[in-house]
């Protein structure tokens, strides 16, 4: 048995007796400690519940404070207890839901257990990503105000305990989704998708009627004339594709080598132009 008793330990102890913002803890054979002040705030949802002869976990935070009791806080162990969870949580993988409290230009911040974690904007779902004309950062908080009190279901991104960092995820939520609906796909498949994003490399577009997005890249769009992609597409414009790549739940399509049943309607109105 170890009879050393230091800072930072955590001992088990049996609750002596609850007054107004302390508890006392029997923790013989080191003496009797305290939850009091700072410490008692931190813990008191949890601390309502404990009655008296109930065993708690509690860290040692002084040895002997001014009153010859042992300083203690319950609050830290729990928060061990959390960040234990979430780890557990980070390497099954799974998902779980957060309670939405407040919001900033960058993101929104949400609790699970005893922790608070961010759940920046590039992280977000199509549903909840604040889409607001020219960017305008007052729109994008209001937007994301709307969200508060809401709970979102997230998986873990990234954690540090000694950092309190705690970064949550939407998107890997909708990329699992999307890897377990492009089963139903094959490379060679022809699709019908909607253009969302025109870039100098190619376009972005989403398939119809399916939440997964795809990349044509500018070499697989049909381009004899050298004109620029707007030129050729336009965003919402519907068209058929064909996929060239399954990766993971990244999907690269193709304009090139349709079939003439399954012409674009970029080259039919090439067909009238000529």
């Amino acid at each position: 048995m170890d009879t050393t008793l230091q800072e930072n330990k955590v001992l088990e102890g049996k609750v002596l007796e609850k007054k107004k913002k302390k508890v006392f803890v029997d923790l013989s054979p080191f003496g009797v400690g305290v939850i009091r002040g700072v410490n008692y705030l931190e813990a008191k949802n949890e601390l309502k519940d404990i009655e008296e002869g109930d065993n708690i976990k509690v860290r040692v935070l002084e040895i002997d404070n001014e009153n010859g009791f042992i300083e203690l806080a319950l609050q830290a162990t729990l928060k061990e207890a959390s960040w234990l969870k979430i780890k557990e949580l980070k390497e099954k993988d799974e998902k779980f839901p957060i309670l939405i409290l407040d919001a900033n230009t960058g993101g929104l911040l949400g609790k699970i257990d005893n922790l608070t974690g961010f759940l920046p904007t590039s992280q977000m779902s199509s549903e909840h990503y604040p889409k607001v004309e020219d960017n305008d950062k007052e729109k994008i908080l209001a937007r994301l105000k709307e969200l508060i009190g809401q709970e979102l279901m997230v998986k873990v991104l990234d954690f540090d305990p000694s950092t309190n960092k705690l970064i949550f995820s939407e998107k890997l939520i909708e990329l699992d989704q999307a890897k377990e609906t492009l089963r139903q796909f094959k490379e060679g498949d022809i699709v019908e998708v909607i253009v969302t994003r025109i870039v100098d490399f190619g376009v972005f577009v989403k398939f119809k009627n399916q939440n997964i997005d795809g990349l044509i890249h500018i070499s697989e769009i049909p381009n004899e004339k050298g004109q620029k992609i707007d030129e050729i597409l336009k965003e919402g414009e519907e068209i058929k594709a064909k996929i060239v790549k399954i990766q993971g739940s990244r999907v690269f399509l193709s304009l090139k080598n349709l079939k003439a049943s399954d012409s674009t309607k970029l080259e039919k109105e090439d067909l009238k132009n000529d």
